[in-house]
């Protein structure tokens, strides 16, 4: 009773925890994908009708209302997904771990990290990302790169990979405890 009653008092249970939701901007890659299924399924509804035009059958008019309703069910289902993501952010003890939101709905895991694997963490400023061939390079930003972070860490089974991500002050204080001392004096002490 009196050892839980300490760990309960001082707080040593939640040690170490923080988390951060950011949100992407939506990228030209978002938009192209937008435009692109847009246009796929006009040109589909166009072609049928052309085709209603020339055959001149009534199976083709109900096919195309079929097609034109998958159409807007798709692009209604879809196209809010695309655009609207968000990233989760936590700290726990020795843990990073980044979930993918969307449409502030389905989240899934983007990634697990044990924070003292990583090898160099720094803000990118202009053209300072390491010009290394990475096995994985994922990005959990804002979508910016000036102000981001990158983070090469060692994952097992792959080697070296890195992530490009957007954490504030909290987020990086959180994972300080776990880092190497270069990476502290690099990332924390140089202001």
């Amino acid at each position: 009773m009196f050892q839980y009653y300490f760990i309960f008092r001082t707080g040593d249970f939640m040690d170490g925890f923080c988390e951060q939701v950011v949100k992407r901007d939506n990228k030209a890659k978002q938009k192209i994908i937008s435009v692109i299924l847009v246009s796929v399924f006009v040109l589909i509804e166009a072609f049928l009708m052309l085709l209603y035009i020339v055959v001149m059958d009534p199976f083709w008019i109900m096919f195309n209302i079929i097609i034109g309703i998958i159409a807007v069910f798709v692009l209604a289902k879809m196209l809010p997904r695309i655009n609207r993501v968000e990233f989760d952010y936590s700290v726990v003890s020795n843990k990073f771990f980044v979930d993918k939101v969307l449409d502030k709905k389905k989240r899934k895991a983007f990634l697990r990290l044990d924070i003292n694997t990583i090898t160099d963490i720094d803000v990118i400023k202009g053209d300072n990302l390491p010009r290394v061939k990475f096995a994985k390079i994922r990005d959990c930003s804002t979508g910016k790169l000036e102000g981001s972070h990158y983070c090469v860490y060692n994952e097992p089974g792959r080697g070296e990979c890195m992530i490009i991500f957007s954490p504030n002050e909290k987020i990086l204080s959180g994972m300080r405890p776990h880092l190497n001392r270069e990476i502290i004096k690099k990332l924390f002490l140089k202001k």
